[in-house]
């Protein structure tokens, strides 16, 4: 920022007193929180693609097992 926005930004907190402090304070808080709910939601995109990633393959770890005990089955009654 170059000094003229904060000499703007003076003059319109003097202009409009305390409740312009509130007003910038309100849009600053809003400002982070919407980056905080931003990121919130590509860590929960995150999180559910690593779930079904870890159930696909928990599924394929117990079909393999359930071949594996078939074969075993089958080789002992063979």
């Amino acid at each position: 920022m170059d000094p003229s926005s904060f000499t703007t930004i003076a003059e319109v907190l003097k202009a409009t007193g305390p409740y312009g402090l509130v007003a910038v304070l309100g849009w600053a808080f809003w400002r982070v929180n919407e980056k905080k709910d931003r990121d919130m939601k590509d860590l929960h995109a995150a999180v559910v693609k690593m779930a079904e990633a870890q159930t696909a393959a928990i599924v394929k770890v117990e079909s393999a097992l359930v071949a594996l005990k078939e074969a075993i089955r089958e080789m002992r009654a063979g």
